[in-house]
């Protein structure tokens, strides 16, 4: 990912470890890397595992995952 990446304010994809309460579930937010981040902070605090720049390389439809609303 590059610095431009992270500044373009775009949809990001958050997922859940095993184990989590939101297993096989994942959160869409836009804005710039730093901005998603920050609002999954707010939301979840440290209870998620990962940001991905697509639904794609988040596994969604790989994985069968749910959006978490």
């Amino acid at each position: 990912m590059t610095t431009s990446t992270q500044e373009t304010k775009q949809d990001w994809y958050f997922t859940f470890g095993c184990g989590q309460e939101h297993s096989n579930k994942y959160v869409k937010i836009h804005g710039t890397f730093s901005e998603a981040r920050a609002e999954m902070y707010s939301r979840f605090g440290t209870k998620w595992s990962m940001q991905y720049e697509s639904a794609e390389e988040a596994g969604i439809k790989q994985w069968g995952y749910e959006e978490l609303k």
